[in-house]
């Protein structure tokens, strides 16, 4: 199920929600690929291109709420370490036996802990990262 796009989902800070966006459209790029007749080589691209923009996201917003004396920064970034080693041992287990199947329930998990997290817990630090800003 692709991802609409909404106001909801915007923190209000620019890097985060073009972070956010781009991960959207990874994670649609990749429901797309799966609802059709892709190739699971494709798949895999598009995967690894989530996991290293993930990386790159978590980074870039822990060191934002660093900056900006978030106090649950070690929090979020627990968050964000668990579910990178749940998303590795998906992934590697996808890599070990490619199918569909199991790059659907990569996909899946990675949309619903997506939209999760932006909702609960980036909403947390916004007020504070903008009062800092």
């Amino acid at each position: 199920m692709m991802i609409e796009w909404s106001s909801r989902y915007e923190t209000g800070i620019a890097e985060v929600d073009e972070d956010h966006r781009r991960l959207v459209d990874l994670i649609n790029d990749l429901d797309a690929m799966l609802d059709g007749s892709g190739d699971l080589g494709r798949v895999g691209m598009i995967i690894d291109a989530l996991v290293d923009y993930t990386d790159y996201h978590f980074t870039r917003e822990e060191r934002l709420m660093a900056a900006s004396g978030y106090a649950e920064v070690d929090e979020h970034a627990l968050s964000h370490a668990q579910f990178g080693q749940f998303l590795g041992e998906l992934v590697g287990g996808c890599m070990l036996e490619p199918s569909r199947d199991s790059a659907v329930r990569v996909n899946d998990y990675l949309r619903e802990w997506l939209l999760d997290h932006i909702l609960v817990e980036d909403m947390k630090f916004v007020p504070v990262v903008k009062t800092a800003t």
